[in-house]
């Protein structure tokens, strides 16, 4: 019976996920006619609106129109609205509807944010963050031949919302399509309930919890997660306390040194049975070691694929993570999305090209190269190869809104185009000039790491202007030993590759406009607290706090610094 029916619930999530990509189909067929349609009915929708007033909406009969009527506007320009509608539950205040829920963010860039979701963007949402996915899945496994088997899967996910005054839940973006498919979670995720959705912010050992249920089961076909930073930081958690894990299947109970509530302890040590088998079988593929051969493939032979947003300045991780799961292994990378809405997905695994969602708002693209006053185009004159920043209007209440997200074009899926995520234009290190962005940082860290070989668990950046003249200081956390007399040679070797990439570097040193770089090793788990400390401090969930790559405000210098390896002795 169990067998049937989850052959009939993958065939109808493999029917949904069809459903999806004909309707990107459709929809990036026509690109340009339907963002003249969204625009129209923005401006038509929302005309009486407090904003829609204030801003003319009612002059606007083109997209000319906008661009020349509509000014850029970013998140404080909403903060006020947001606070009325959320807080006060005032209506016709940014959209005519009153918006359906609300996305909110870790503030992982700096303060928290409460964003608007009308109907549409949340049902958008819904599919192409659940539905999508299976749809490539579907691709995948009819060019091998097969059939999609039925999908149980480890998802790193914990799913906290709250309800605001004004009588609506907010939560994470990830969180939004998993909170309306709580009653049937339990047929397709290893986790039980009160890992998946714990009910309060008291403190419990994720990582533990999610591999103590996920372990036992010989039958997991999928991995899942938001950030792909959160899988490999679970593996690693894994390579560490795979003796504890084992020994606790063997018994059938969760171990004592495990933060968790006593009531939600009682309930989950329910569901725990002895399973000595399963424990011994375990432990024979740990006993052989993480580096030979990918652990995921030994512990879990029928595991496909795995899905999470890894692209970017998270594409770093990319190779630690595979020594994990495999180099074979296909990728799904979910899709590029903020708090603000979902912008575009891929449409097969292992894509880093997105394709833009025309029906979700109206997009339009700045060139980055250009002068500072120039006129962003649409999505239908983008040229590839090139580097925009997205200016986003959603179907939520935000209009011309600056992400601050620079994408580059890389071609065109049918009338629409294509993206992979570069940089966020609001993260950049600069002293004198030389503009050191988030990714060209990662790959600068990436050379290092080949030079030296080793791997790194952590690494960010600190603009040092207190010295003179200013230099950068790069904070990495080893995985393995490291000598702190080598802080020196690994500067040398930064400050080397800084120099080949970024032509401006070596005149602004000889100079005397740049000092020479600076390294610091930090203490092993330094990372791994900081995510736990702003889950405590936020509210948030690890999935939301993506890793900290520029040390850009006092309380991250203050972390940060304390855990330097020498200023602990």
């Amino acid at each position: 019976m169990n067998k049937v029916f989850g052959r009939m619930f993958v065939e109808f999530g493999v029917m949904l996920g069809r459903a999806e990509h004909a309707k990107l189909n459709f929809y990036a067929s026509r690109a340009m006619k339907q963002q003249e349609k969204n625009l129209k009915w923005l401006m038509s929708q929302n005309k009486n609106t407090e904003y829609g007033k204030k801003n003319n909406f009612k002059d606007v009969k083109s997209i000319e129109d906008y661009q020349k009527t509509v000014p850029y506007s970013w998140y404080p320009d909403y903060a006020d609205y947001i606070d009325r509608i959320a807080q006060k539950g005032e209506k016709n205040i940014l959209t005519k509807r009153f918006p359906l829920k609300f996305a909110e963010s870790s503030g992982s860039t700096g303060k928290s944010k409460l964003v608007p979701m009308s109907g549409w963007a949340t049902w958008v949402c819904q599919c192409f963050s659940f539905s999508a996915p299976v749809g490539c899945a579907y691709k995948y496994y009819k060019n091998l031949g097969m059939r999609v088997p039925p999908q149980r899967g480890l998802l790193t996910i914990e799913v906290l919302s709250h309800k605001l005054p004004c009588n609506r839940v907010a939560s994470g973006l990830a969180a939004i399509p998993m909170n309306y498919l709580k009653p049937i979670t339990r047929f397709f995720v290893t986790s039980p309930k009160e890992v998946m959705y714990p009910e309060s912010l008291k403190p419990m050992d994720m990582h533990y919890m999610k591999l103590r249920f996920a372990l036992p089961r010989t039958d997991i076909s999928y991995i899942g997660t938001v950030f792909i930073t959160m899988a490999e930081s679970m593996f690693k958690y894994l390579e560490d306390n795979w003796e504890m894990l084992c020994d606790d299947i063997e018994k059938g109970t969760i171990n004592e040194s495990i933060t968790c509530a006593p009531d939600v302890r009682a309930k989950l040590l329910k569901k725990c049975k002895p399973d000595p088998e399963r424990a011994e079988q375990l432990r024979a593929e740990f006993r052989k070691g993480f580096d030979k051969e990918a652990i995921v493939p030994r512990i879990w032979p029928k595991c496909g694929w795995m899905y999470g947003l890894g692209t970017g300045a998270l594409s770093f991780y990319q190779k630690k993570l595979r020594r994990y799961i495999g180099e074979d292994m296909p990728l799904h990378y979910v899709g590029y999305a903020a708090s603000e809405g979902l912008m575009a997905v891929p449409v097969e695994f292992n894509s880093a090209d997105y394709v833009i969602l025309p029906q979700n708002g109206f997009f339009e693209f700045l060139p980055v190269d250009g002068p500072d006053d120039a006129t962003p185009v649409t999505l239908d004159k983008v040229e590839a190869g090139k580097d925009y920043e997205l200016i986003v209007t959603n179907m939520s209440g935000f209009y011309r809104y600056r992400i601050e997200d620079v994408v580059k074009v890389t071609g065109f899926y049918k009338q629409s185009p294509t993206v992979q995520f570069q940089y966020r234009r609001n993260q950049i290190a600069n002293i004198s000039g030389e503009k050191i962005n988030q990714r060209a940082f990662d790959l600068l860290i990436n050379d290092l790491s080949k030079e030296v070989g080793e791997d790194f668990a952590g690494h960010c950046i600190y603009p040092d202007r207190s010295t003179s003249p200013g230099h950068y200081v790069i904070l990495i956390e080893p995985n393995n030993e490291i000598p702190d007399e080598e802080c020196s040679r690994y500067a040398e070797i930064f400050e080397k590759h800084l120099c080949e990439t970024n032509v401006l570097v070596p005149p602004l040193i000889r100079n005397g406009a740049l000092g020479h770089c600076e390294v610091k090793f930090l203490r092993r788990g330094t990372y791994e607290d900081y995510r736990e400390k702003v889950l405590r401090a936020k509210g948030a969930n690890l999935n939301q706090v993506k890793p900290v790559k520029v040390i850009d405000n006092e309380e991250r210098k203050e972390y940060f610094f304390s855990n330097v390896r020498d200023s602990l002795k």
